[in-house]
């Protein structure tokens, strides 16, 4: 886990226990003011109004906008999986503050600057480390369950009709009791953000011929989420890998992690799950070679004769762990996805990703495009997660931005212009 300074602590507690004097600057009340009725906006960021305010003198601004900018960069290295330059650049944010020509405690805009960076740094560090992978430490082994769950369990396979075949067996059961035990925030998790998501891939699934039902892989990859990174470098709501990624059209670049895009990410999931399927004729297996890899899968059916899933586990031998549990945790979320109702489930998931595309022909820097489109950097950000910095990616011709779907047409329009007349990187 990256470790950041704990001097930092110290100077959140002396900040927080600090009261400012608002009157020690003749523009205070009126930056207070605009603070107060601006923050209680969810897109409002703090830092880059107060760095950009006229209200602060222009030498403040500089070094506001520098450590704003250094916080931004070890942001998108956090979210890169480069947690180790993260934590450089985020110290070097904090670095700028803290010189002696400049009083964060008794400047008020300093103050509110400084205080929203510390805060955030952590959050920062907690949103995008791994979500992946959780499956790695289950071990269902001694859940212990009784017959008339297993009974109860099995009865509800009968309520639908799934698009691939769900075993009913005491490991499946196991994997259904977890998630709704020890495993239900997580599971909660994952299936309120998947709201946002599964337009996108129903669509694709079903213009690649792949049974709907195999979405929940991502609740068992990543809950559903586009940023997580794993231990094993793994990334995005499906976790490729690098070079499984790339063998499959996703761009990995310094400038862009197409893993984290849904849209691509899916298309390249769905065709490298059809792959595994011809390759085994059969989905529990593929599933397997998805966590396991398919050379492994291959090489242990050949080794013991055995092409069912459930009796390579009952022999004891070859799969890993977290192979075993993986196959299982996907029929278990499966069913419970078909039947949120019976399970207690939330029946409001986050609502569908509304946005539109950009054609930009050059690079562009996001916060220009977020001025042009009269939005938030945040929120173009959160629309690209596969962007790893500041602007779209060089030498990628046509790449296309997503930007708010309620955005005015005509500003549009200027992006597209805009683009145009960038210098080539």
């Amino acid at each position: 886990m990256t470790k950041f300074r704990p001097g930092l602590i110290a100077i959140l507690v002396f900040c927080a226990l600090f009261t400012t004097d608002i009157n020690s600057e003749p523009y205070a009340g009126a930056l207070q003011s605009n603070l107060s009725a601006q923050d209680k906006s969810p897109q409002f960021d703090k830092m880059m109004y107060i760095a950009g305010n006229s209200y602060v003198p222009k030498g403040a601004s500089e070094v506001l906008q520098a450590s704003h900018e250094k916080y931004l960069e070890g942001r998108g290295r956090m979210q890169a999986g480069e947690s180790e330059k993260a934590r450089i650049l985020f110290n070097e944010a904090v670095d700028l503050l803290l010189s002696p020509d400049w009083d964060t405690t008794s400047t008020l805009h300093l103050n509110h600057f400084f205080q929203d960076l510390v805060q955030r740094i952590p959050i920062e560090k907690s949103l995008y480390r791994s979500s992946s992978g959780k499956n790695s430490g289950i071990n269902l082994t001694p859940l212990a369950i009784s017959p008339e769950f297993q009974d109860d369990f099995a009865s509800l396979l009968g309520d639908n009709r799934y698009e691939i075949p769900i075993t009913i067996n005491k490991t499946v059961a196991k994997s259904l009791y977890y998630w709704l035990n020890d495993g239900r925030h997580d599971f909660i998790e994952g299936w309120v953000r998947s709201g946002k998501y599964r337009a996108i891939i129903e669509r694709i699934f079903r213009e690649e011929n792949v049974p709907l039902d195999l979405m929940y892989l991502a609740q068992v990859e990543s809950l559903f989420k586009p940023t997580a990174f794993s231990k094993a470098l793994a990334k995005g709501i499906w976790q490729f890998n690098k070079s499984t990624a790339i063998q499959y059209g996703l761009k990995v670049t310094q400038d862009i992690d197409e893993r984290s895009d849904t849209e691509k990410s899916t298309r390249a999931a769905a065709r490298y799950l059809k792959d595994l399927y011809a390759a085994f004729g059969d989905w529990n297996l593929a599933l397997a070679a998805y966590n396991w890899g398919g050379a492994r899968v291959k090489k242990l059916v050949q080794q013991t004769g055995i092409n069912d899933f459930w009796e390579l586990v009952d022999t004891g031998r070859g799969l890993p762990m977290e192979t075993k549990n993986h196959v299982p945790l996907i029929h278990a979320s499966i069913v419970l996805a078909r039947n949120p109702e019976k399970f207690g489930l939330p029946l409001q998931l986050d609502p569908p990703l509304d946005y539109v595309e950009v054609s930009v022909s050059k690079p562009i820097d996001l916060r220009a495009a977020a001025e042009v489109l009269n939005t938030t950097l945040r929120a173009l950000q959160k629309l690209n997660p596969s962007l790893r910095g500041l602007s779209t990616p060089a030498q990628y011709p046509d790449y296309r931005l997503k930007v708010p779907a309620d955005s005015d047409v005509n500003l549009r329009e200027r992006l597209v212009a805009l683009s145009a007349m960038q210098n080539p990187s």
